[in-house]
């Protein structure tokens, strides 16, 4: 609930209060008030989105406070600096004057991991003084290790520190051995197993020696003090008479344990979450946490926080509609408090191009009729290569976004270094470009980068240089394996017949794609990302026209005084963000992006098991994030071949009656797909101009719609 909101006390009801001297009835409601008076022993509060969990949770705190309870016998866990310090910023507040706040234990799990630990770490072999390594020192130690094991060889690509980093932290959050990370994450690794063990070995050897600790230690540390120190662990379970835990579909293996050990003696714990919103397994999140959270605690029970202060009923009944779809869960039942707006708005547009024109043209329209500030405004999508011809449409209408999830698509380093190809391929002479696809070739440092590019300037041509065979003796034998890969990915730009999207999908199937894969542990959506640049390169014949459109417009948005000017004028700025970044806000309008049935969901969920649920959890997410308008956007042709697309399950799967769907004619456009009431889509309307891709689409509608399409993709 909104902390803005006020529920008055309801008449002939008594005021609740305590020593905290706050009328608890008056500024709860009945399920609020539940959660908050009788949380003691095991509870599962289940807290619906929008439903005033973080006013559950810090209510929860002053009422035991009130009651009498030390704060030093209370753990607060959180997931992030940001929330910790509001609740405790409001935990302060709510009892303010009285100097009873001094003494809370509140905090991330690691800020509180840490805490314990410099009181025992000698117990672990450390010094009190420990050091804690950011993500950069910890990437360079690795990066030593690497060496030192001879592993970084220039016959074949070893992952990058980062990746190796990678892969020790979803083991040790994860709780599951390397070998089984490889397995399903990083199986192009799986050969190199006993290679990245004896590095990360030889990792946890310096940190110890280094009396330093990485960032996922903290956690680790913490569950081999409690496991093997019998005295801390009594000492720490008896100290926190209760554990409250803020989120607690998001914990993972390593999480959920502490937080049970910890809970060991005093039993009173107070989980707070939402398995409707459990979507970072990516992360070693598990949602069994919560679903098994009675398992874990006998007895527990459960508050069941249904009541949204957020959306409108007719957003609630979609988000209803769609959750309930999903059978490893805790069936419950938004109800809204606000009052009535449209229905969400399904919109199937022609192309990828079209579905961007629709909602940057729409957005303007809201701000125009000054209905709807910009920054409440937000388009959100399940990739972040889905944004890229969005990005463009609103700096061609001078649209002003803050981009959540990452950076802009212009601005990640992946697109920056095919964009560097096709400047070579237009101008063999571009230094930078030059500068830039040299210095990510294995063995091939700033010296040899010189006389390479020296060479290319002699040369008079890019196809020139590669049939110089003097090229060898200067590159040298150190950097051979680097100029091979490199010749091998010049010989196919130069062998594309020069359309930028040609060119972009010959970078595509060259030794590039090893780069990345070695050096990048998203590696994946990276190439996701390029397949898209390509698609969007699709509409330009000329090579030249691609770059200049592409630099230009980036520079008008990003660059230069005028800019900056314009962006303190302005402020307040729609939001384009991943459904991910997205969670826990919330915006008046949101427009969901690319709801077509292989962007969303993810095709690699049906291979992963629980994946299409978590798939719809990610759904429901975005769904909850409105107020007041929603849009359900998908083209009906897109992807990097610019195929025949069809809408997402998330769509068609919903009951026809929670959305407005476009009429069949509604754009006046050929490629339009009407879908008809008929469950089995027998009299589906399909206008393309090839009868193949027709009998195709009708095929594919019904058998996905009979359960055998998805899983034959």
């Amino acid at each position: 609930m909104d902390s803005r909101a006020e529920i008055r006390t309801k008449p002939g009801v008594a005021a609740d209060r305590n020593r905290s001297g706050l009328d608890f009835r008056a500024v709860l409601n009945e399920e609020q008030y539940r959660a908050v008076s009788e949380g003691d022993g095991p509870c599962l509060v289940l807290a619906g989105a929008g439903s005033g969990k973080t006013r559950t949770v810090v209510y929860r705190v002053a009422y035991l406070i009130g009651r009498g309870v030390r704060p030093d016998e209370i753990l607060l866990l959180t997931f992030t600096n940001k929330a910790a310090g509001e609740m405790m910023g409001r935990i302060g507040e709510l009892l303010s004057g009285r100097g009873e706040v001094a003494g809370l234990w509140g905090g991330t799990f690691h800020s509180v991991a840490n805490r314990l630990l410099r009181q025992y770490a000698d117990r672990l072999g450390f010094g009190s003084n420990f050091t804690i390594l950011d993500q950069e020192d910890a990437k360079a130690m690795v990066k030593t290790c690497i060496r030192e094991l001879v592993l970084d060889s220039k016959e074949s690509r070893f992952p990058s520190p980062a990746v190796v980093q990678s892969i020790a932290s979803y083991a040790k959050n994860a709780m599951v051995s390397v070998s089984s990370v490889l397995e399903r994450r990083y199986p192009d690794f799986a050969h190199l197993e006993r290679d990245i063990v004896g590095v990360l070995e030889t990792y946890d050897r310096k940190k110890r020696n280094s009396n330093a600790m990485d960032f996922d230690d903290l956690l680790l540390h913490l569950y081999f003090l409690l496991s093997d120190e019998a005295d801390v662990l009594r000492s720490v379970s008896s100290r926190f008479r209760y554990v409250l835990v803020d989120e607690y579909q998001d914990t993972n293996a390593l999480q959920d344990s502490i937080v049970r050990m910890i809970a060991g003696v005093h039993g009173n714990v107070l989980a707070v979450g939402d398995d409707a919103q459990s979507i970072y397994s990516f992360r070693a999140a598990n949602v069994r946490n919560i679903l098994d959270f009675s398992t874990h605690f006998p007895g527990a029970r459960q508050f069941r926080l249904e009541t949204n202060y957020r959306s409108s009923p007719e957003i609630l009944d979609l988000a209803n509609d769609v959750i309930s779809r999903n059978v490893d869960q805790f069936p419950k039942r938004l109800r809204a408090v606000r009052s009535g707006s449209s229905l969400p708005r399904v919109v199937s547009a022609p192309s990828a191009s079209a579905e961007a024109n629709f909602i940057a043209g729409k957005i303007q329209e809201l701000i125009a009729d000054a209905s709807v500030d910009p920054h409440e405004i937000a388009v959100l999508f399940r990739a972040t290569h889905h944004s890229q011809i969005l990005e463009f449409e609103l700096m061609k209408r001078g649209l002003e976004y803050e981009y959540r999830g990452g950076l802009r698509f212009f601005e990640r380093a992946h697109v920056k270094d095919i964009l560097a190809f096709l400047r070579l391929a237009h101008n063999f002479t571009d230094e930078s470009a030059w500068r830039r696809v040299l210095s990510f070739q294995q063995g091939i440092g700033e010296v040899t980068s010189d006389r390479i590019f020296a060479a290319a300037l002699a040369s008079g041509s890019l196809a020139q240089i590669l049939l110089t065979p003097t090229i060898e003796s200067v590159v040298g034998k150190r950097a051979a394996v680097g100029w091979r890969d490199l010749h091998k990915t010049l010989d196919g730009l130069v062998s594309a017949d020069g359309r930028p999207a040609d060119m972009i999908r010959a970078l595509l199937d060259s030794p590039y794609v090893g780069y990345l894969n070695a050096e990048y542990p998203n590696a994946r959506e990276r190439l996701e990302d390029l397949g898209q640049l390509a698609s969007f390169a699709d509409g330009y014949d000329s090579t030249v026209d691609f770059l200049t459109e592409v630099a230009l417009n980036d520079a008008l948005y990003t660059g230069g005084a005028a800019s900056s000017a314009r962006s303190k004028r302005n402020g307040r700025r729609i939001v384009l963000s991943t459904i991910h970044q997205s969670k826990g806000l919330e915006w008046d309008t949101v427009f969901v992006l690319h709801l077509t049935g292989s962007g969303f969901p993810n095709q690699r969920a049906f291979a992963e098991p629980g994946g299409l649920e978590e798939e719809r959890r990610l759904f429901y997410v975005a769904v909850t994030r409105a107020k007041q308008r929603l849009f359900l956007c998908y083209p009906r042709r897109a992807g990097f071949d610019g195929g025949i697309e069809y809408p997402s399950m998330f769509i068609t799967e919903a009951d026809r009656s929670c959305l407005d769907l476009p009429d069949e004619d509604s754009d006046g456009g050929s490629g339009s797909v009407h879908l008809s009431a008929d469950s089995d889509y027998d009299d589906e309307t399909v206008e393309l101009d090839e009868s193949g891709e027709i009998r195709a689409v009708r095929s594919r509608l019904a058998s996905w719609k009979k359960g055998s399409f998805l899983r034959d993709v």
